[in-house]
């Protein structure tokens, strides 16, 4: 079996993306994937470390306004096609998977075009218009979020979860604490400025002599994060990236994040409780919707990012951190887990080529 899996742009589209190439490899030595990205995406690096084909075509996204804007995305969304068309003539795949990010839009939808089976993978609650589109054309649509199910064909939509790094599934929980507590910290691959500058006062005013960090601030923080909490006295490691973001979530008790779909698939996949602080500016406040899913199945606590000051999250910090609530938290966000979803994706584009 040949499959494009088209996307890219953010790690959040890239590492599902990867979760799912994985699954098709090691179902069948014989299977083939090839990745459809863009020449400036960050799926470049990420994929060449990791040995996988990639393949370029043309496309920009079409957030902000304005007419020349428009007309430059409509140009590329069109050159895209014409690209999409001739990686389908030269790979000939049996199927082709959007993830998200601009660059899945073309792809998929040359791919339906020419009568190639299609998916989509919506990760978040609240779709973006690229994928509300798509979805009229392929043949299902993976969601993560119930709510996402009301913008697409009822028929078509298959709730599967968010695709998560085998690596983070497979890491081995850390051993039974003895009374300390441990919290990770990231605001996304760039980091998240709100996070670092309130989330170390807010500790240290919490009076607490048991607590660790695992900090990723961003290549601009990283200093100011560590003087931080060196002249608070909080035991920090803090870094700019995260590589073994598996070993951190085994030894995390508590998580402080943004509210990103990958971030929310892998804290429940592993029962993290948690307390998210939403990106403000992401297209249609998506990540508010996603947090607020967690918060009202009981898994976390939200907190707008206008609020969250170092005395906001002291108190909202006091009233979680406590040993029963965040068992409780724990087996809330580990109900809304799919650890599956790669599976369960895979098995649906074996139904849908047909391939036995």
């Amino acid at each position: 079996m040949k499959v494009i899996i088209a996307g890219g742009g953010t790690g959040g589209h890239i590492f599902p993306a990867v979760s799912v190439a994985e699954e098709i490899l090691g179902r069948d030595s014989s299977n083939e994937v090839l990745f459809v990205g863009t020449k400036t995406g960050l799926e470049n690096e990420i994929l060449s470390k990791r040995g996988y084909r990639i393949e370029h075509i043309t496309a920009r996204g079409m957030k902000g306004s304005g007419m020349i804007r428009s007309v430059k995305a409509a140009f590329a969304a069109m050159n895209g096609i014409f690209d999409s068309m001739s990686i389908l003539k030269s790979f000939k795949p049996d199927f082709v998977l959007g993830v998200g990010g601009y660059v899945s839009g073309p792809m998929v939808l040359a791919a339906s075009l020419r009568g190639v089976p299609t998916a989509i993978c919506e990760q978040n609650a609240y779709p973006g218009i690229a994928n509300r589109i798509l979805g009229k054309f392929v043949k299902k649509v993976f969601t993560t979020f119930d709510a996402a199910a009301a913008f697409f064909p009822s028929g078509k939509v298959v709730m599967t979860g968010n695709p998560i790094r085998k690596d983070i599934l497979t890491e081995k929980p850390a051993g039974d604490k003895t009374g300390g507590l441990t919290i990770l910290i990231f605001g996304g691959s760039q980091g998240a400025r709100r996070l670092n500058e309130s989330v170390p006062e807010a500790l240290s005013m919490l009076g607490r002599n048991d607590i660790e960090v695992i900090h990723q601030t961003g290549a601009k923080d990283v200093e100011s994060v560590k003087n931080a909490y060196e002249n608070y006295s909080i035991p920090a490691r803090v870094m700019p990236f995260i590589d073994d973001m598996a070993g951190s979530y085994a030894e995390a008790d508590f998580v402080i994040a943004r509210s990103g779909a990958g971030t929310v698939a892998e804290i429940t996949a592993l029962g993290k409780p948690s307390l998210l602080i939403p990106y403000p500016f992401a297209t249609n406040d998506h990540q508010m919707a996603n947090a607020k899913a967690l918060e009202k199945a009981g898994a976390a606590v939200v907190m707008a990012d206008r609020e969250a000051e170092p005395g906001n999250l002291r108190e909202a910090l006091t009233n979680v951190l406590q040993i029963d609530k965040l068992h409780t938290m724990s087996r809330a966000a580990k109900a809304l887990g799919r650890p599956k979803a790669a599976s369960e994706i895979v098995d649906r584009i074996y139904m849908l080529t047909g391939v036995n």
